[in-house]
């Protein structure tokens, strides 16, 4: 599977530890930091000194969660705050990174922690060939759920969705996913945690087939797509040994961007031949059998819930409908919908709330 963490962010990320951080001062850390970059990873930089690795004093220090501040002239808080606003899309120009904090590793269960990665890495690093597949992910959650993750491990799949036995995180490029989970606090922050993961082998796991564990011993992760992955599907067996807060990334987006986005996908008016979900599936109910009906108003369900994602339900819909039948259906409506996209504005107002509450599907063959 293509490394789709950029090599520069992830030497980048190694090169800002200062050398007497607790985390690099290990040995296994630098064996471990070894072990994950490949000879094609290295890229030309400049090497960092402790004074340019600057960390804001322990008055900043979580001492529940053993987090310490970094400083934003800190070079590591410009990377970070980089990596996230580049992959916020349209929410870039008003997303404002108010803190970064790393982990210290200060106290005894935390090493052991960060000695089971290392471990864990190398045994995933044997059986596969030299390669335990490493990367940077973002998981989303709450600022309670990130307090007791820090605190005291990950304890139960949080922002699952549809995939009930293991945690879902999303790769390094890609934050735009987590803004779902990463529910505003009370002062309107929102938190992401940066984890390192272990993939090791990768295996394609659908939604909402109640998959728990690898399908063979040849694999040891889940994704929703090998070619381009928007979710790391770790298993609750493993969540805990594979996957590694290093960094608690705090920002702000602004409100009317909030009021305007939903879920962090545009709200924009079809330009192509679209019908509202209920009416799909009214329609799809006359050529389907009644099971696969059935799944397909789950997923609506699961969507309408924020379970899962709206790109997840209409890729499971063209699966279970196939694409010819939904652009049958969808180009029958065609007539109608134009009609009704000219009429009175209380039609057009409710044209609007669906496509809000996320009812309105525009299936294109890709």
């Amino acid at each position: 599977m293509e490394n789709f963490v950029k090599p520069e962010f992830f030497h980048l990320l190694h090169q800002e530890y200062p050398t007497n951080h607790k985390i690099m001062a290990n040995s296994s850390m630098y064996q471990f930091a070894e072990s994950t970059s490949s000879s094609n990873d290295h890229v030309e930089d400049p090497e960092v000194s402790d004074s340019e690795s600057s960390v804001v004093g322990s008055e900043h220090q979580e001492r529940t969660t053993g987090l310490m501040r970094i400083d934003e002239g800190d070079r590591l808080h410009g990377i970070i705050s980089k990596k996230l606003l580049s992959g916020l899309g349209c929410f870039e120009s008003s997303t404002q990174v108010t803190a970064i904090h790393k982990e210290t590793c200060s106290s005894f269960t935390k090493q052991a922690k960060l000695q089971s990665l290392v471990i864990f890495s190398k045994a995933v690093e044997k059986k596969n060939g030299g390669n335990a597949n490493v990367k940077y992910a973002w998981f989303g959650a709450s600022k309670d759920e990130i307090n007791n993750i820090l605190s005291h491990g990950f304890s139960h799949p949080l922002n699952n969705g549809a995939y009930s036995q293991a945690i879902c995180l999303s790769p390094d490029d890609n934050p735009l996913d987590c803004l779902q989970t990463a529910v505003p606090d009370k002062n309107g922050i929102r938190h992401l945690l940066l984890c390192r993961v272990i993939l090791g082998k990768s295996e394609v796991v659908l939604p909402g087939t109640g998959q728990c564990h690898p399908s063979s011993e040849e694999f040891d992760t889940g994704v929703d797509n090998l070619l381009s992955p928007r979710k790391y599907i770790v298993w609750s067996s493993h969540m805990n040994s594979y996957v590694f807060p290093e960094f608690m990334v705090s920002f702000r987006v602004a409100p009317h961007v909030k009021e305007s986005q939903r879920n962090g996908v545009p709200i924009r008016n079809p330009k192509s031949p679209w019908i509202t979900f209920p009416s799909l599936i009214s329609a799809l109910s006359k050529f389907l059998p009644p099971h696969t009906v059935k799944l397909i108003t789950k997923y609506h369900s699961d969507h309408k819930e924020r379970k899962i994602t709206r790109r997840d339900l209409i890729q499971q819909v063209r699966k279970l409908a196939g694409d010819e039948l939904l652009a049958a259906i969808i180009k029958s409506c065609k007539n109608k919908h134009n009609k009704g996209s000219s009429g009175n504005s209380s039609s057009t107002s409710s044209t609007k709330s669906d496509q809000r509450d996320g009812r309105c599907c525009a299936c294109r063959k890709s």
